[in-house]
């Protein structure tokens, strides 16, 4: 299936869906990339590389998706493209439908879901998820192992989840899915057993959101299936009078296959505050992470990203414009395992620093974030983590909504 067969399948349904239910729709369309970029390393000649689109199966956004909806039920179909040289004249697909799902409320307070289940309610909607603290171990942060701001189920897995808003103030989310890194084993049994073998099980989680004035109180806990890691969350968040701020902590549990048995990975505090102020927003992300093991490469750690906003009104055709800086401690896309500093005697060594001057701006419908980021690293921790000395980009993103 090609882009444009995949996009008349999208009009095709939506337009066929509206005329018969007169459905509510909704869509957005999102292109994200670096328009130029260029890294060098220790003892290296610098490389280059322009109008790079991202295309990260596990990262990235949904390049267009609509939410279409009537009362009782609706739903939501995610095409996710791929810009990969390696895919022209190879027989894979470069476009693929995720996170999509249908929905239906047997009862005004109960919401059925199948399909994508994922929930991102849980303090996600203002930060970025690889971007943060992780309570296991270091070297595993990577897709396979990044549950800091995951509910229930992951990017492309499916599943059948609800939500239940019975007692007023009170959201109950749940589901069940695919454990993650286990395509296939979702579709048999939630629960297997086959003869003397131990029971298995897929991966299932609950979460809850409580609201009280200005407060709101959540808690989540997934568990990523038998012999696999779980996670635990709590946190307390407020929002008044141009103030949002939480405190979440995570705590990740680990299975050791050695012994047979579970323990306590690491401890992630994430800091959070928004303050808006007349035109100005300003922004600081605090993750802290604690690791509980004794490894040297496995160390407790920080990190930070500052930011400061500017709303400059309508200039020319561009409404809202607004300048900003960012700087932090945080990797672009959260690939590089190392880009954190150290709580110990090797602080003085693990700088790592991300700069990034940029705008926001309107124009109609869309909605266009350009920078330039420079990010600076002091050493390479590892000979396996080939960590760039240098590297400095020209991000953008356009995301129109219809």
């Amino acid at each position: 299936m090609n882009f444009k067969q995949a996009l008349c399948i999208f009009l095709t349904s939506i337009t066929a869906g509206s005329g018969a239910f007169s459905l509510t729709t909704q869509a957005r369309a999102i292109l994200s990339g670096n328009l130029a970029e260029g890294t060098k390393q220790e003892g290296e000649d610098a490389k280059y590389e322009f109008f790079k689109l991202n295309s990260k199966a596990q990262k990235d956004d949904d390049g267009i998706v609509i939410d279409f909806s009537e009362g009782s039920f609706g739903g939501r179909l995610a095409l996710w493209y791929e810009v990969n040289s390696s895919l022209q004249g190879s027989s894979g697909s470069n476009v693929s439908f995720r996170r999509s799902n249908i929905w239906f409320k047997p009862l005004d307070s109960l919401k059925i879901t199948l399909g994508y289940t994922g929930c991102d309610q849980l303090y996600k909607e203002r930060i970025d998820e690889w971007k943060v603290g992780n309570p296991f171990n270091l070297n595993e942060r990577d897709w396979s192992k990044h549950p800091g701001y995951i509910n229930y189920s992951d990017v492309d897995e499916m599943g059948l989840g609800f939500e239940s808003r019975a007692i007023e103030g009170l959201v109950l989310t749940g589901g069940i899915a695919r454990r993650w890194g286990s395509p296939g084993n979702f579709g048999k049994s939630f629960w297997n057993k086959s003869g003397d073998a131990d029971s298995t099980y897929d991966a299932w989680g609950l979460t809850a959101r409580y609201y009280y004035n200005k407060l709101c109180f959540q808690a989540g806990y997934r568990d990523n299936g038998s012999q696999s890691w779980k996670v635990c969350r709590a946190a307390l968040g407020y929002e008044d009078n141009g103030i949002y701020a939480f405190a979440q902590s995570c705590l990740g549990i680990d299975y050791k296959s050695e012994s047979d048995e579970y323990e306590l990975s690491g401890i992630c505090m994430d800091l959070y505050g928004e303050y808006k102020v007349d035109a100005w927003t300003f922004i600081a992300h605090l993750p802290l992470t604690f690791r509980l093991t004794d490894e040297d490469e496995d160390p407790d750690y920080f990190e930070y990203v500052l930011e400061a906003k500017y709303n400059t009104g309508k200039i020319a055709n561009m409404d809202s414009f607004s300048p900003y800086i960012k700087i932090g401690s945080m990797n672009h896309d959260g690939d590089n395992k190392y880009a954190f500093i150290r709580l110990n005697d090797q602080l003085k060594d693990s700088v790592n620093f991300d700069i990034t001057p940029g705008a926001e701006f309107n124009i109609g419908p869309c909605t266009i974030d350009i920078g330039y980021e420079l990010l600076i690293h002091s050493k390479l921790y590892t000979d396996a983590n080939n960590c760039n000395k240098v590297e400095w980009k020209i991000p953008v993103k356009a995301e129109i909504k219809f």
